[in-house]
């Protein structure tokens, strides 16, 4: 399935394929584990953490270099299937000395999500997550960003393949009253350039290197994204890697949700 659907059946058959995978019990295990479908107890490691001293973009505050960072993690709650999670990117312009190297931009991102049980099927594993996520800039009229989302992820483990499909709806919001009103809709065309669904395939390949490419967009008006990140083990370390970044589209951030950019990075990324 393409990302870009806006269709509300397929949520809807996700939503009754966790029902039946949360009955589902699971007589094996997958041999190779993928950070983002890890359901460990306690505290984990949710999408990538890395940091990138330095990238470069085609455009944006007519500065060409910054620092890029990412942290996330997720928390089992309780010993149930239930997940809180908090992912936080920033954009940190480290090497404008002049203007006292400012955060550009940064994006605020928690989520609780239910996770099912794995199901095995031939020689892979279905599972599923669904969940509500928030994601803002924190920044105040007229450049703050924020939405509100309901999503459904069906996703499939097969040896060393990881496909994760997440298919979201955007809660509606209000129109602003005017532009610089606090309360309202920041961005009531964000999903024009983000669409509805992002696809994400994994390989994790000989001696630990791992591919991750990821597809979001939408189809019907022609605008999308596809981020690529390639990551190689540090010898003598066991939770890092040095990685390359390259990005290329629109929603790169929250305030750039509706420019397209291109990005390239190379950094340290912390397990995987």
């Amino acid at each position: 399935m393409a990302p870009g659907l806006r269709s509300k059946t397929p949520v809807a058959l996700v939503c009754l394929l966790t029902l039946v995978l949360s009955t589902a019990k699971a007589s094996e295990q997958p041999t190779i584990r993928f950070q983002l479908t890890h359901a460990g107890p306690g505290l984990s490691l949710h999408k990538e953490m890395f940091m990138m001293p330095a990238t470069w973009s085609d455009e944006y505050n007519g500065q060409q270099t910054e620092a890029v960072f990412q942290v996330s993690a997720k928390h089992r709650l309780f010993n149930t299937r239930l997940y809180f999670a908090y992912t936080q990117i920033s954009y940190w312009q480290a090497w404008d000395h002049k203007h006292s190297a400012p955060f550009r931009e940064t994006n605020y991102n928690p989520e609780i999500f239910y996770r099912t049980q794995l199901l095995p099927y031939k020689s892979g594993f279905f599972g599923a997550d669904i969940g509500f996520e928030h994601e803002s800039n924190g920044q105040k009229p007229p450049i703050s960003r924020s939405w509100n989302l309901l999503y459904a992820c069906p996703w499939y483990l097969q040896g060393h393949w990881l496909f994760y499909l997440k298919l979201r709806y955007r809660i509606p919001e209000d129109e602003k009253e005017f532009p610089e009103a606090f309360v309202g809709d920041d961005n009531p065309d964000i999903t024009d350039y983000l669409g509805y669904s992002d696809l994400h395939v994994q390989y994790k390949a000989w001696h630990g290197h791992l591919m991750h490419l990821i597809l979001r967009g939408n189809i019907g008006k022609g605008r999308g994204s596809a981020c690529l990140m390639y990551t190689i083990p540090v010898p003598r370390s066991e939770r890092s890697s040095i990685g390359i970044r390259l990005s290329h589209g629109y929603g790169e951030s929250l305030v750039d949700y509706n420019r397209k950019l291109t990005r390239l990075g190379v950094g340290v990324f912390f397990d995987r």
